[in-house]
């Protein structure tokens, strides 16, 4: 599916930085349901949506939507390195609802601390193994959460930071982003091994026929600039090149 970001789609004047917005927030259900004639996303359709999305997008687009969401633990570590591990155990976390997620990613960085690359760098198997033993969200356990921190701490040490990694999976495949995912994986799994066989739910390919969204809105988060709730980061690929899988959550 090809991504949607409406801030490179041209000819229109209007503005995704526009505030002044006649719309409330949160947007209601009644909102969203006006898009729903626009099943099929051909360019003209989605020239025509532009304004409505900027419209929406705006409201999103503001300080206070990081408050009771997980981009706002994130946002808390001043260090570009620690802000990369931060978000991307808060993406693995994003499954369910935004207060569970925000409660459960504080809960991992209770034992992590202000400098979590520092701490991985430092602290062995057998202490995460103390520190989440009754770890517990959805279908997380221990065992996978110390399979995330392996795979974090090698890439760190292969790489120094996360960006180097992801630009590395980039290049691997031509800098396409429909393979970027697929080399991701390959790169984090060889990096956690042993990788347990349950961990593989969480750190999905599109191979095994799934979106990758916690990842893909991991990416959002590192790459997209020039507003409040990304960090925008990075910039080994373009905003436009990011992926949005929709379906009924996203939706």
């Amino acid at each position: 599916m090809r991504s949607v970001d409406s801030r490179h789609m041209t000819n229109t004047p209007h503005s995704s930085r526009n505030h002044e917005s006649n719309a409330s927030w949160p947007p209601s259900r009644a909102a969203y349901r006006e898009i729903s004639s626009y099943c099929a996303l051909s360019k003209p359709k989605l020239e025509a949506l532009k304004p409505w999305l900027d419209n929406h997008a705006a409201l999103f687009e503001e300080p206070r939507y990081i408050e009771n969401d997980p981009i706002g633990v994130v946002v808390g570590y001043e260090e570009a390195v620690d802000r990369e591990i931060v978000a991307f155990l808060a993406a693995m976390m994003a499954w369910g609802r935004r207060e569970i997620v925000i409660q459960k990613t504080l809960l991992l960085m209770e034992n992590l601390g202000p400098h979590p690359a520092l701490t991985l760098r430092e602290t062995s198997e057998e202490q995460w193994m103390q520190w989440f033993a009754s770890f517990r969200h959805r279908t997380f356990n221990v065992i996978d959460i110390v399979a995330f921190l392996r795979g974090l701490k090698v890439l760190l040490q292969q790489g120094e930071t996360l960006e180097t990694i992801w630009k590395e999976c980039f290049d691997a495949v031509q800098q396409d982003p429909v393979c970027l995912m697929s080399e991701f994986q390959r790169r984090f799994r060889a990096a956690a091994e042993p990788f347990p066989k349950r961990t593989s739910r969480h750190i999905s390919t599109p191979e095994s026929k799934t979106a990758s969204k916690r990842l893909w809105m991991y990416l959002r988060w590192m790459v997209r600039s020039g507003g409040p709730v990304d960090l925008g980061q990075w910039t080994f690929i373009s905003p436009s090149q990011l992926r949005i899988p929709l379906d009924v959550h996203v939706g």
